[in-house]
């Protein structure tokens, strides 16, 4: 028995070394298209996000500043909240991500689910003006996106591929919309 156990290791050894070499004849300018590739299909989508979520403080300024009536403004955040679970489906089924990516694409991914979260939130509070009790994600979002950002230059540099030079703002300054619109 014991002697099936070792040879069973043995092979599960053996096949892990199999699986770690495989791969192994990837070039450095390989790493960097696939790097490229991944980062093109990503601009669309990070840029129109943003876009779209610049939209949102003249929405709650003009609330604020009694411009724009609570139905309206729930209406227009509402349209903008759906562009925002739009874009979250698109980063979410984005393929391929190459595999040195992967851990912090995800976690990227997931700051555009808390982005369409807190819309929903704020859509929901603002007939009330009831802002105290919005979700707070701002320092996760922030963390997850400086985390794929540092990633993406990291292996940037290690394979002399070129970014976008906007992208090193990513991260930075105001995340979510704020109720005012300030």
């Amino acid at each position: 028995m014991a002697n099936c156990r070792l040879a069973g290791a043995v092979a599960a050894g053996a096949l892990a070394l199999l699986a770690a070499g495989c791969g192994s004849d990837t070039t450095p300018a390989d790493h960097r298209q696939a790097l490229g590739e991944y980062v093109n299909r990503v601009e669309p989508i990070r840029l129109g996000i943003n876009e779209l979520l610049d939209r949102a403080d003249p929405i709650l300024g003009g609330y604020a500043d009694g411009d724009l009536s609570a139905a309206e403004a729930r209406r227009r955040l509402g349209h903008l909240e759906r562009g925002v679970a739009d874009y979250a489906v698109r980063i979410a089924a984005l393929e391929p991500v190459p595999d040195e990516v992967r851990g912090v694409h995800d976690a990227y991914a997931h700051t555009f689910v808390l982005q369409d979260t807190y819309l929903s939130a704020l859509v929901a509070a603002l007939h009330e003006r009831d802002f105290e009790d919005l979700p707070q994600f701002q320092n996760a979002q922030r963390a997850a996106i400086i985390a794929w950002r540092t990633r993406l230059q990291v292996l940037a540099d290690r394979w002399r591929a070129k970014l976008p030079a906007d992208l090193q703002v990513a991260g930075r300054g105001e995340i979510s919309p704020s109720p005012t619109g300030d």
